[in-house]
């Protein structure tokens, strides 16, 4: 999915990217964040894992596995909403070029 928001209009994106840039998580873990949570990054149980990676409790890997296996519901949401809003963005002719979509 492509991200809707931007370090510049997400403060949790600004923040993610100070700690990868101090070395605390690995691109790997921001890129499946952005992309797999493209409306709402902030929900309880995905920051409750950031914090678990940063403090190094957890892997990177292990983290990412458990998003993905125990929280699925909150990623298929979020594909839902991005394609609802591709849908409206169709009907209204706001993206009028296919690489507005």
């Amino acid at each position: 999915m492509k991200t809707i928001h931007t370090p510049k209009n997400c403060n949790y994106r600004r923040y993610l990217i100070k700690k990868k840039k101090e070395g605390k998580i690995s691109g790997r873990l921001y890129k499946f964040l952005c992309r797999n949570f493209p409306y709402r990054l902030t929900q309880r149980e995905v920051q409750c894992w950031v914090n678990e990676v940063i403090t190094h409790r957890i892997k990177e890997s292990s983290a990412i596995n458990i998003i993905k296996t125990k929280h699925q519901d909150l990623i298929k949401r979020q594909a839902q909403m991005y394609q609802s809003n591709i849908e409206c963005l169709k009907k209204t002719n706001h993206g009028k070029n296919k690489t507005d979509l």
